[in-house]
């Protein structure tokens, strides 16, 4: 499992109408699977799973068989997803840490 970069979304129409995609830039189109945590992202066709921002499947031909791969409840997919959890929830607890170190730092500083 990798954790993938986060890619900013935010663009207007006419950005995205003007954009060159055959430069060297690749399209990226996301498929929600409704009822579930699990996303299909696609890549010049190659489409694989993802829940939040960590990859879940290896790279699948049509997007079809990667949404069959997410729903199947194994033990394996369910292992995954638990490691993706305890992973989030540390990154919350340092993100929570530093939070609390900056705001100390802030307050002592005022007095």
């Amino acid at each position: 499992m990798e954790t993938l970069k986060k890619e900013s979304t935010s663009m207007n129409v006419v950005e995205a109408s003007n954009r060159d995609y055959s430069q060297n830039e690749k399209l990226v189109e996301r498929y929600p699977i409704k009822n579930s945590p699990f996303t299909v992202i696609t890549v010049e066709n190659e489409h694989f799973g993802v829940m939040g921002e960590y990859r879940m499947t290896e790279g699948y031909k049509t997007r079809g068989e990667c949404e069959d791969e997410l729903k199947k409840m194994t033990w394996n997919r369910i292992i995954q997803v638990m490691f993706v959890l305890s992973e989030i929830r540390e990154k919350d607890k340092e993100f929570n840490k530093n939070v609390k170190k900056s705001l100390k730092t802030k307050n002592n500083k005022k007095k």
